[in-house]
């Protein structure tokens, strides 16, 4: 039988308030806390809470033959902590089933793998880890990075960081004529294994799921299966991974109806199999190496050659890592922890012309007119922190030593 890996994306950046010019050095807090906290409150009651119910109840009713995967970003599970600690429990729930992995990532979404030196990705990746198991009793073997970016460079860190795999797009760019369909080694780099994204899958169940004259029409889910039976028998893994929000929010009940349908249909049809990715590891060996040297990504608006991106990104990210130096030597842990937001990729995607904030006049998903406003504002954020760092600097140089500050590693709000 053919195996299906179902992965779900889940991340939320925190929001920041637009900083003046003449705010720099004095501001108080850069974060539009009100704006995050509805937005995640809105996010459990309509999406998370009732689709891992829905969730668990299939899990548990399959009699282990419904799986699925989660890569759930660190400021997600910070913000859930924040505003609804509940929904760590629901996650919790479906952990305990066995039957439910989760993925590691970098702990803030960040584009740390992008920065010359990898000391802060190995730190993002390392604080992942240890979140994961303190509140999923998990230890990930599977890394997707932000974005699913890839790289040989990336993944020999990930590596020797004790990841088995990395997960990432399968895209044209590194896949040249080959499938995504199958698991594959890493260039010169022993075990380690690459996993890849089917992209016009992943992206058609996206589409059924969020185009309700779809779901309204008769057997959506025959669509979406004879795509899945018209695939090469000899491919052994078909990887699909979109966002978790479009099992929820408006047209819940229909997704959801459609969805239970399409996987009651793959397992009675005994062509297909659910796994888990640790799974597909033990079963399944590489077909051959493959590499890159280019950054390859996912990221549901843009294109998989979207990173390192335009001008202004490169600029901001540049200028952020600038500041990592400081950032080391301070012993304030408020500032480490808003140095790991500042890293975290939508505020970069911001920085892009094509965003679809800017596409849709009655956006409410951005504060910003323009990618320049974006800009603009980042850079003053980088200002003010710079400022905050080196005032710190001096001020240690001129005091005596002091205990060191306890960091639970959440923002206090």
């Amino acid at each position: 039988m053919k195996n299906i890996c179902l992965y779900f994306q889940i991340h939320h950046p925190f929001a920041y308030r637009t900083l003046r010019f003449f705010e720099i050095g004095e501001s108080k807090t850069w974060y539009d806390d009100l704006r995050t906290e509805k937005e995640i409150r809105d996010a459990a009651e309509h999406y998370y809470i009732p689709t891992n119910n829905f969730l668990l109840n299939m899990v548990s009713r399959s009699g282990g033959k419904f799986k699925v995967s989660f890569s759930i970003s660190g400021t997600a599970l910070d913000q859930f902590l924040m505003y609804s600690p509940n929904l760590i429990n629901s996650f919790s729930q479906l952990a305990e089933t066995g039957l439910v992995e989760f993925l590691g990532t970098t702990s803030s979404h960040s584009i740390s793998s992008l920065a010359d030196s990898e000391n802060e990705f190995v730190r993002q990746i390392k604080e992942n880890r240890i979140r994961l198991k303190r509140y999923f009793d998990q230890t990930p073997q599977v890394f997707a990075n932000t974005d699913l970016l890839f790289t040989d460079q990336i993944t020999q860190v990930v590596n020797k960081n004790g990841y088995k795999a990395i997960l990432t797009n399968g895209a044209t760019k590194i896949l040249h004529w080959r499938s995504p369909n199958y698991l594959y080694a890493a260039t010169n780099q022993g075990n380690s294994r690459i996993i890849f994204r089917n992209e016009p899958i992943s992206n058609e169940l996206t589409l059924i799921l969020r185009d309700m004259d779809i779901l309204k029409a008769e057997t959506p889910e025959a669509r979406f299966f004879t795509i899945l039976k018209n695939i090469n028998p000899e491919e052994p893994v078909i990887n699909i991974y979109l966002n978790y929000n479009a099992l929820g929010g408006s047209g819940r009940e229909l997704k959801q109806q459609f969805f239970s349908r399409l996987t009651s249909k793959i397992i009675e049809s005994h062509l297909f199999q659910f796994r888990l990715p640790t799974e597909i590891l033990t079963q399944l060996g590489p077909v051959s190496e493959i590499g890159s040297s280019e950054p390859v990504c996912w990221t549901e608006y843009f294109h998989s050659s979207y990173h390192p991106g335009n001008e202004l990104q490169k600029e901001a990210i540049k200028q952020l890592f600038k500041l990592e130096k400081l950032v080391c030597r301070s012993k304030d842990p408020n500032s480490r922890i808003d140095w790991s937001y500042l890293q975290t990729s939508d505020h970069f995607h911001l920085l892009d012309e094509n965003h679809p904030a800017y596409r849709d006049t009655g956006s409410v998903q951005s504060i910003y007119k323009s990618r320049y406003d974006a800009f603009i504002n980042y850079m003053n954020l980088l200002e003010d922190f710079r400022v905050r760092l080196k005032t710190e600097a001096r001020l240690q140089k001129s005091m005596p030593s002091a205990r060191k500050p306890i960091n639970s590693g959440i923002r206090q709000v």
